[in-house]
């Protein structure tokens, strides 16, 4: 591990943003805090697919199948079976892990490209909605409805708006903090490597199959974790959310537009997009149909063209400029000489 994590988890700034988060509901309006549930909830699932999209280069869009495993597969197993959620919650991240590890497999044995890889996880994605929509075990068409939330911890349930937040706080943060793990630690090397260039990362002697799979079971767990607690937080499980491939779309652009790649990157562009979007739905979505669509869109293309690299690495551009630093090598682009390094061990 680099002395980069350490540096980054036990600096002080870091320890007095948790501490300044964590006290949102104790002041913040009631819509305000749903609206900054919401950020932290897509910051996490974001930050969970930068391990497999921006670090290792792979365009999954089947991350809604890892989603509705945890928010529509588990509460069936707690409404049909009477599985406590917790365990309900396990063995649905079990199982994401085990579906990514597949997927990753499919692409290494059949050697598919970054288009073809992005269509056949979409078309995963879509026959995952169909059988969610189809089949009554898991509440079919007309979703599920979680019990009364009664504050009891030991049935997964957090008393109200201000537990759910901390819950969520707290796994977007573990899924920074595996991010920032991943990007310092070998690990992190090899799936940049890979990403960059598939052929010349074998030749190093990196295992394609078997970090593609790591990286795909990781995103899928953390994903699976976050989709129960979306759950918990919505009471009611509705299939054309939770299941639906556009949820990924949308993980994709936060992803995207807060910087593929890096650490804080994901979870910054779900923080401002979210919310952005939520406001302007509020204070527009009234006054003419469409509206506040057609001005999200525009700020996001605007935002696209301006900083292609995304809003994360342009924020940390402009803190080393203010501090009078030299620029810093590109940590998401290791040379095949430093990947050679980390296999050596």
């Amino acid at each position: 591990m680099r002395p980069n994590f350490y540096h980054v988890v036990f600096s002080p700034i870091w320890w007095i943003a948790i501490a300044a988060l964590a006290t949102l509901p104790l002041w913040l309006p009631s819509y305000y805090l749903h609206i900054a549930t919401l950020a932290l909830i897509y910051a996490g699932l974001a930050a969970a697919w930068n391990i497999v999209g921006g670090l290792t280069g792979q365009i999954s869009l089947a991350h809604s199948i890892f989603v509705g495993m945890g928010a529509v597969f588990a509460s069936a197993l707690l409404l049909q079976l009477g599985i406590n959620l917790w365990v309900a919650a396990g063995i649905a991240a079990v199982l994401s892990g085990a579906m990514g590890a597949a997927i990753a497999w499919i692409d290494h044995r059949f050697r598919l490209g970054h288009l073809s890889f992005a269509l056949i996880t979409l078309a995963f994605a879509e026959m995952a909605e169909l059988v969610v929509l189809g089949w009554d075990f898991l509440g079919g068409a007309s979703g599920q409805s979680l019990p009364r939330d009664e504050g009891r911890f030991l049935l997964f349930q957090f008393g109200g708006s201000h537990g759910y937040f901390w819950l969520v706080m707290a796994l977007a943060t573990l899924a920074l903090v595996v991010n920032l793990a991943i990007i310092n630690a070998p690990l992190g090397y090899f799936l940049r490597a890979i990403r960059d260039n598939e052929n010349a990362a074998q030749a190093l002697g990196v295992g394609l199959l078997r970090n593609k799979m790591i990286a795909m079971a990781i995103s899928a767990v953390l994903t699976s974790m976050i989709g129960t607690a979306y759950a918990r937080y919505s009471t009611f499980i509705d299939p054309h959310l939770f299941a639906s491939p556009v949820l990924t779309i949308e993980i994709v652009l936060f992803a995207t537009i807060g910087g593929l790649g890096t650490a804080f990157g994901p979870i910054v562009g779900a923080i401002l997009l979210v919310p952005l979007g939520e406001i302007l739905r509020g204070q527009l979505g009234g006054v003419l149909p469409g509206l506040h669509y057609f001005i999200y869109g525009t700020i996001v293309v605007v935002v696209i063209l301006a900083l292609p690299q995304g809003i994360g690495p342009a924020i940390a551009r402009m803190v080393r400029g203010f501090r009078g630093a030299k620029p810093v090598a590109k940590a998401a682009a290791p040379s095949a000489k430093t990947a050679a390094e980390a296999q050596g061990g």
